[in-house]
């Protein structure tokens, strides 16, 4: 072995070009190059170039060059880009220096057919004793002279005699921790497992995940993702904070968001727990990620609430963007909104009505931008339109809204995007300066001009104006500008604080909400006669829907919990009864084993379920009360069902 390794190094050593570097050291010392094409999509690719110091000194300013066949590069980035054909790339500040062992990492894109060049230069497996700068060979196989460093030919063979291990990480199972947006969304087909992960389409939007690994090792990781965009959605990944290694993963667009490819980068991973962080590089965000493979030594899932140790100090011209991910890591986590009820909703309203009607909705678009309620446009013909007051009631605005925006989403017609865009002014311009919204606007005067929960209208509009600002689907085209992203976050931040603030005490816990508060003293307030001060068992689910929608920090969790043991609470609901509309005539709360059913209305200090006529008269036997108000409304249901599913879901109960 000796005597072929030296042929080996000899051979090598004849076919070295020149290059210069600065190497602080004494003695011989070895170093090895790797191209690894990341991304292929037949016209275009990407690819990694890694350069390795596999010695026991510090190395400085290293330099690689090397020569496509049938490509042109168009872009790299991690390093300086130079030359055309061959290029020529050389470290930044903060990689050019490399310790032992210690790897620098850079990237590219170029149009053409990916191959397979030779990747040259003063790190690819050269011999040299200079302790200054010197010329010295460059190699030209960059395997061979891998395979040929005796200094390291132990600890290599060990490596390739290692058994191999593949893991797997789907969202929300072990090892995915969080996500800045959405964690399982399956609206695109072709994913695997139970969906993909959407992230928020917002640059510093993060995906993390936890592996642990068995020795400190060589892993490639596999991205599976799909870019239904129009330009890349490149990500930053940080392994340990930036302290284990900086990549930069290329997401080029895959034509549609229904065609997955997969991208690939190798990293080191140290002995014990790692954290992954993949953070979006540009406002648009990240691709959708439907999978993170792992292959390499033997891992497993790993802890996300625990950083792990790692032997490497971060440098300091990177401390920036390392205590930019520690805020991150620290920042409220988000939910799923995989059976969230107001997404269900939002989700649901896209196709309220057949495309072929869309002429029809914004004809009854009002010139605030607002919509009347109650109209059915599968049956109404042409409105014109008018400057009547706009509303969110029974759902109108936002119904309209997020229908036209899923038109102009499939057709491109600026009509209906113009019709969006008046939309969002109007709820945007609705609002109170305490983050209320308002039933009716212009305002009419009387309850309407209450902070309205009443039929979800309030929670809803805010979580479409969410939906807009993260530019989730149907508002994730050009819709709208990034100006108008920040006013409706500006909006939703707002409208969240209200809530909060708004949520009642009940001898001094935290309960639910009333379909109406007042917009400046949060109070709960009565509508129309028979629409008292209370708790609602209905709009209460609207609230806490949206509130789950938004990063979970520690004022909105500690409500979300509340709210959530209120309706889950034997105090609140009706074991082995249902709601049936039906029998309003004589009595329709009956009984229906397995079932459970909340009331419309509770006392806002005993709890006790209640229902009240058209003079205010309260009643607790639905039996009491006129027979015009018993059927002509609906005082039960099993309003909490849903969102008791749903907090079960994301571990809150």
């Amino acid at each position: 072995m000796k005597t072929s390794m030296k042929k080996t190094a000899a051979s090598l050593t004849g076919s070295l070009a020149l290059s210069i570097f600065t190497m602080a050291i004494a003695s011989p010392v070895w170093s090895a190059c790797t191209y690894t094409v990341t991304n292929n999509w037949g016209s275009g690719f990407t690819a990694e170039i890694k350069v390795t110091n596999n010695t026991n000194q510090t190395v400085n300013n290293w330099s690689v060059s090397w020569q496509e066949e049938n490509a042109s590069v168009t872009n790299a980035w991690s390093a300086t880009l130079s030359g055309a054909n061959p290029y020529t790339a050389t470290g930044l500040s903060w990689n050019a220096t490399l310790a032992p062992n210690a790897s620098a990492s850079f990237g590219f894109q170029a149009n053409g057919t990916a191959g397979a060049p030779k990747v040259n230069g003063s790190l690819c497996g050269v011999a040299t004793t200079s302790s200054a700068p010197s010329s010295v060979a460059q190699s030209s196989v960059v395997s061979s002279v891998s395979s040929s460093i005796a200094s390291s030919s132990s600890s290599r063979a060990a490596s390739s005699t290692a058994t191999t291990s593949t893991l797997v990480i789907q969202e929300e199972q072990a090892g995915f921790c969080r996500v800045d947006g959405i964690a399982t969304e399956n609206t695109n087909s072709g994913y695997t497992g139970n969906g993909y992960t959407n992230s928020n389409n917002v640059q510093g939007a993060a995906i993390v995940w936890a592996v642990n690994a068995a020795t400190s090792s060589r892993h490639t990781l596999t991205f599976r993702f799909a870019n239904g965009g129009t330009s890349n959605r490149n990500g930053s990944l940080l392994i340990n904070g930036g302290s284990n290694g900086n990549y930069t993963l290329q997401l080029p667009a895959t034509g549609s968001w229904t065609n997955w490819q997969s991208a690939s980068v190798e990293i080191d991973l140290v002995q014990g727990n790692n954290l992954l962080q993949l953070i979006a590089l540009t406002a648009d965000g990240l691709a959708n990620i439907d999978s993170l493979t792992i292959v390499g030594g033997t891992t497993s899932a790993g802890v996300c609430a625990t950083n792990a140790s790692s032997s490497s100090s971060v440098k300091s011209s990177s401390s920036a963007t390392t205590s930019s991910v520690a805020s991150s890591i620290g920042s409220a986590r988000m939910l799923t909104l995989d059976g969230n009820p107001a997404a269900s909703w939002l989700t649901k309203s896209r196709t309220k009505w057949n495309a072929s009607r869309a002429d029809i909705v914004a004809s009854y678009q009002q010139s605030n931008g607002g919509w009347p309620k109650n109209l059915d446009y599968n049956t109404v013909g042409s409105g014109s339109g008018g400057n009547e007051s706009g509303t969110i009631d029974n759902g109108a605005t936002i119904t309209e809204m997020v229908y036209l925006a899923e038109v102009y989403k499939n057709g491109n017609n600026t009509k209906y995007r113009d019709a969006v865009r008046r939309a969002a002014n109007f709820l945007v311009s609705s609002q109170y300066s305490t983050g209320a919204l308002p039933q009716f606007y212009p305002l009419k005067g009387g309850y309407s001009d209450h902070a309205t929960f009443n039929d979800n209208g309030m929670a809803y509009a805010l979580t479409v104006l969410d939906f807009a600002a993260n530019k989730r689907a149907p508002f994730d085209t050009d819709v709208f500008s990034d100006a108008d992203r920040a006013r409706f976050k500006t909006a939703v931040t707002k409208g969240t604080d209200f809530i909060l603030k708004a949520q009642w005490k009940q001898n001094g816990v935290l309960t639910a909400w009333c379909a109406q508060h007042g917009a400046t003293d949060y109070l709960p307030k009565k509508a129309r006669a028979y629409e008292l001060e209370s708790l609602s068992g209905s709009e209460s689910v609207g609230v806490l829907a949206f509130l789950m929608t938004q990063p979970q920090t520690v004022d909105i969790e500690r409500a979300v919990r509340a709210g959530v043991a209120w309706f889950n609470s034997p105090r609140t609901y009706l074991e082995g009864y249902t709601y049936d509309s039906s029998l309003a005539a004589t009595n329709p709360i009956v009984s229906k084993a397995g079932s459970k059913m909340w009331y419309r209305f509770y006392d806002l200090n005993t709890n006790r379920g209640f229902f009240s006529d058209r003079d205010g008269s309260k009643f607790y036997d639905i039996t009491q009360m006129s027979l015009e108000r018993r059927t002509g409304y609906s005082w039960g249901g099993s309003y909490g069902t849903s969102i008791i599913s749903f907090a079960q879901k994301v571990g809150y109960l």
